[in-house]
């Protein structure tokens, strides 16, 4: 159980990072972004919004990175996401594998 509530919290408190380089960037370059809902205004909640979005290669599509650092940042979280839920299955395939042979 430990291991999976430590695999849990880091990928929730890697969204969180994201996040705030998100927020950073949307601050540092305004216009970064752009999103469907012309009256709204990008704030932090928004920025975790896409930042799970993007890390879960969901992609509603209502928030897009348009600058070339905002896309980098986007496929950089849409890859490093995918890999360490990739990994993490592996690993933990693999230890239920090395358990059940040490059984026997």
């Amino acid at each position: 159980r430990e291991v999976i509530s430590g695999a849990l919290a880091i990928y929730l408190l890697w969204g969180l990072m994201w996040t705030h380089g998100y927020s950073i960037l949307g601050h540092l370059q305004p216009g970064s972004f752009s999103y469907l809902d012309i009256l709204a205004k990008l704030d932090f909640a928004s920025f975790n919004y896409f930042s799970f979005v993007t890390m879960t290669t969901l992609g509603y599509g209502d928030i897009s990175p348009v600058s070339p650092p905002a896309r980098a940042m986007a496929i950089t979280q849409a890859i490093t996401g995918q890999v360490y839920l990739a990994v993490l299955v592996a690993r933990l395939v693999g230890i239920n594998i090395a358990q059940n042979m040490a059984k026997k």
